[in-house]
């Protein structure tokens, strides 16, 4: 008995040292935000270590002849075979149903609101069709009062659908999270894993509503300073495109755009299909005190040196706008004035000459009255 407490002191020893070894796996994998597969995965890996670790100090079994060797080899390849088809079985595996249940998932909003506007029309026709019942009704009675005049009723205005078009911020997010954008991308915190995809908590002040909707459909268009690997390797799949209506890009785009928290980590674009060396381009957003999006408001841009040309254009429904300004290399450090009513901020161009690849823009958002 004295003899086998060393031996078994030893295989405690090892299998405490294969569970701490593998707890610190785990611990490493949860920072590096591993899908949790993949941590159980390094957990029993250490353990299978610990289990080699093992069969290294056990005594040798006789060699078998015969009949038993046989025996044996015929349960080594049934207990090794066993142990794969149950350890591949327990791991996730591809669910058809599943899959239609991401399918659906996408399609169902698309189908609510198809029928929502179906119903909406049919509600409108109905309406309609009561007014001009309405109207005939009327009109047969001023018939007979004074029947030498011809009499018009004018029809009430036809009513609205019940429940408008949904907010664009709003689709948006709802189409970012339809599309499961957050399996490659984190936004506040959540989602995507590390190296897959940026943070775009930023992204607005990066980049412009087009060049968002280019990326979205076309991912070889830029791509994030630091992420040029995952670029070359085509971790952003080019389905989009086929997946993804002009509305759903377009809100899409539209919620990235307002993006623009300056303390994340949101790294730089890198443009590959686009010439930056001509122009330089301001956007944002005209808001109310509210922070709601103010339509149709003038936006002025207006480089201030000599035979400086102004741009100026009137926002979008969501209080979006775009200017574009004839800068080039030797204009670099110009003033910039962006006014809109009688709000005015001024912006410095700043921009590297001989940088080709990062596009001249710069993101100034106006509060008005």
């Amino acid at each position: 008995m004295s003899q086998d407490r060393p031996t078994l002191f030893a295989v405690a020893k090892k299998v405490a040292l294969g569970i701490l070894i593998g707890l610190l796996l785990v611990g490493l994998a949860r920072g590096l935000d591993f899908p949790p597969v993949f941590q159980t995965m390094f957990f029993l890996y250490a353990l299978l270590g610990a289990g080699v670790f093992l069969l290294l100090d056990a005594p040798s079994f006789p060699t078998p002849t015969g009949l038993k060797a046989v025996v044996a080899l015929l349960l080594f390849y049934i207990i090794l075979s066993a142990v794969y088809i149950l350890g591949a079985s327990s791991w996730p595996q591809y669910d058809p149903e599943d899959e239609k249940g991401k399918i659906e998932k996408i399609l169902k909003p698309k189908r609510e609101r198809l029928l929502k506007e179906h119903g909406g029309l049919d509600e409108l026709l109905a309406k309609t069709k009561a007014i001009e019942e309405r109207v005939a009704t009327l009109t047969a009675r001023l018939n007979k009062l004074a029947p030498a005049e011809t009499v018009a009723v004018p029809a009430e205005p036809a009513a609205k659908p019940a429940g408008g078009p949904l907010d664009l911020i709003a689709r948006g997010m709802e189409v970012y999270e339809l599309h499961e954008c957050y399996n490659c991308h984190k936004i506040g915190g959540k989602g995507g894993v590390k190296k897959r995809g940026p943070v775009l908590d930023n992204v607005g002040s990066f980049l412009t509503i087009e060049d968002i909707k280019k990326k979205i459909f076309d991912p070889t268009y830029l791509y994030a300073e630091g992420f040029e690997k995952e670029h070359k390797k085509g971790m952003m799949p080019d389905k989009y495109k086929d997946l993804m209506t002009e509305e759903e890009l377009g809100a899409l785009a539209a919620y990235l755009s307002t993006l623009k928290n300056p303390a994340a980590d949101t790294p730089k674009p890198v443009f590959v299909k686009t010439k930056v060396e001509h122009g330089f381009t301001v956007y944002g957003y005209v808001r109310d005190q509210r922070g709601k999006g103010l339509a149709g408001v003038e936006v002025q841009a207006k480089p201030l040196k000599e035979h400086g040309h102004a741009g100026s254009v009137k926002t979008n429904p969501e209080g979006y706008y775009e200017i574009f300004l004839h800068l080039h290399n030797e204009d670099v450090g110009t003033k910039i004035q962006v006014s809109a009513q009688s709000v005015q901020k001024e912006i410095v161009a700043n921009y590297d000459p001989n940088d080709k690849v990062t596009k001249r823009q710069a993101s100034v958002d106006l509060v008005v009255s």
